[in-house]
């Protein structure tokens, strides 16, 4: 079966790119490719919409892997294709008020059950990946507006976990924010990478996801006091020992130091 989904209001946009079939979108060749493996490939599009130009991106999958496949059976109960999945996950996120990239379409090639290929098309996201802002503002920013930034961070993530929704790939440079604010505002944030998304969280999933966001915080900008500011925020109105949890943290956390090396910001 061969179907391409819009978001309701897209269809037209793309149609005016020619932007129809799936295999308009699958041998798209004019955007640039920004990450690419055997799998699956990043291409950013820039189309014109409504008279401007717009940013989007789109993936591109390739014959996933059998337990990618059972992955989506387990997550909603029926067999679906890896974009899809992301369609499917991006927009519980946002039905939760949660903040991610907005899906515009989703195309699929399969075979009874089995995933061919597919893709996904969403819009940039406008803010900047949270490691860039850490590099970029760590240095002059105040030591009371990096513990907002960490509560805010403790309550965001806190909010993922309310909804249920585990992120195994919680880390610093899959979350943007998406309006850096003056010293009286909050920050609000979004989140990317969601293949790896699972509803119905287990509390060890949280732990987990947990031990993934600080293993990701390097030392270099994070001190303990940051992370506590972060984990207070997160336990805040719960009845979570902290110490308790601080502890299943780092453990987690020390586990990933020692299977992989953390990308320099």
């Amino acid at each position: 079966m061969i179907k391409v989904k819009f978001t309701k209001g897209w269809a037209h946009v793309f149609k005016n790119s020619g932007l129809e079939s799936f295999d308009d979108f699958f041998n798209y060749s004019t955007g640039r490719v920004i990450n690419k493996n055997k799998k699956r490939d990043v291409v950013e599009m820039t189309l014109t919409v409504d008279g401007e130009q717009k940013e989007f991106f789109m993936k591109r999958f390739y014959k996933p892997h059998f337990k990618d496949t059972l992955f989506t059976l387990r997550n909603f109960g029926s067999f679906c294709t890896q974009a899809q999945l992301e369609y499917k996950n991006a927009n519980l996120l946002l039905q939760n008020n949660i903040g991610t990239y907005y899906p515009a379409c989703f195309g699929k090639n399969t075979c009874l059950f089995l995933e061919k290929a597919s893709f996904l098309v969403t819009e940039k996201i406008r803010g900047q990946v949270l490691t860039d802002y850490v590099n970029n503002n760590f240095e002059k920013i105040s030591d009371s507006q990096k513990t907002k930034l960490m509560t805010a961070l403790g309550k965001f993530i806190r909010k993922i976990h309310d909804a249920n929704f585990s992120m195994p790939d919680l880390y610093l440079w899959h979350i943007f924010i998406t309006n850096p604010p003056a010293e009286t505002d909050d920050y609000d944030f979004a989140i990317i990478d969601l293949h790896r998304m699972s509803l119905n969280a287990t509390k060890a999933e949280k732990i987990k996801n947990l031990g993934a966001f600080d293993f990701s915080m390097s030392e270099k900008y994070f001190s303990e006091s940051l992370r506590q500011a972060l984990l207070d925020a997160y336990t805040e109105g719960t009845k979570i020992n902290k110490e308790t949890l601080r502890a299943k943290i780092k453990k987690r956390s020390n586990v990933l130091k020692n299977r992989r090396r953390r990308p320099d910001y």
